[in-house]
């Protein structure tokens, strides 16, 4: 029995665990055009992959052969096309959970950049409640601040303290997560407990490196741009927000 318990604890805290993101699509269209919103898709989902260890995680797109979504309106006597594509840029999220850390790879407007920082700290509230995500008993947490209400499920049977994205600070895997009331839901498809190399798990080096907060500026700058080149009031908007 003593011989076998490192064993049993290195399954419990080494993996890849597949998510599926459901991200809802906040869709503004110009007026005269109301007519084309049954025709576009209220959410959008992606697939995710977690890789960890005790030490470390990487949270990245899941491999697809999937081509992106494209949708395509018009109205029935031809006068009016408008083409949307919906396609998921490859951002990464490194976290050293053992030193706090974290570096994040995000594609903007066609430009990849390195956001380095320290993980954020959330003040839990373990409400009491359970609720079972594939096979494991998760207990139910809560933070609210005054833009984000998050709601996360997690299990203390994979204890390792992370989940998607940059979620951290609770005694357990992260296998569920809702934010601000379903704008965006992640929710663990499958769970493969597995050793995991130490080289398996490598922090993103390719993009401009920048602060959360410097990287805030470029995406507000570039927004304020975008307006004074095509204007706020027309033309079709689609809010993401993840």
């Amino acid at each position: 029995l003593l011989i076998s318990l490192p064993f049993y604890l290195l399954a419990q805290t080494q993996g890849v665990i597949q998510y599926e993101e459901t991200i809802s699509l906040q869709i503004e269209l110009p007026e005269g055009m109301e007519e084309f919103k049954s025709q576009i898709p209220n959410s959008q989902k992606n697939k995710m992959s977690l890789t960890f260890t005790e030490e470390v995680a990487l949270y990245e797109s899941a491999k697809s052969d999937k081509a992106p979504e494209d949708v395509t309106m018009g109205s029935e006597d031809g006068g009016m096309m408008i083409k949307m594509k919906f396609d998921m840029p490859e951002n990464k999220t490194f976290t050293n959970i053992s030193e706090g850390t974290m570096v994040e790879k995000q594609d903007f407007m066609g430009k990849k950049f390195l956001i380095k920082g320290d993980v954020e700290k959330y003040k839990w509230k373990l409400t009491g409640e359970q609720e079972k995500v594939l096979d494991y008993v998760c207990q139910k947490a809560t933070y609210q601040d005054s833009t984000r209400n998050l709601v996360a499920w997690f299990t203390p049977q994979i204890p390792v303290a992370t989940g998607p994205g940059s979620i951290s600070g609770l005694p357990g895997m992260v296998l569920k997560l809702d934010r601000n009331d379903g704008e965006m839901v992640v929710v663990a498809t499958s769970v493969e407990l597995k050793e995991i190399g130490k080289k398996a798990i490598k922090a993103p080096k390719k993009g401009k490196k920048v602060t959360q907060e410097e990287f805030q500026k470029i995406q507000e700058e570039k927004m304020k741009e975008m307006e004074e080149e095509f204007g706020t009031g027309s033309g079709t908007r689609v809010i993401i927000r993840n």
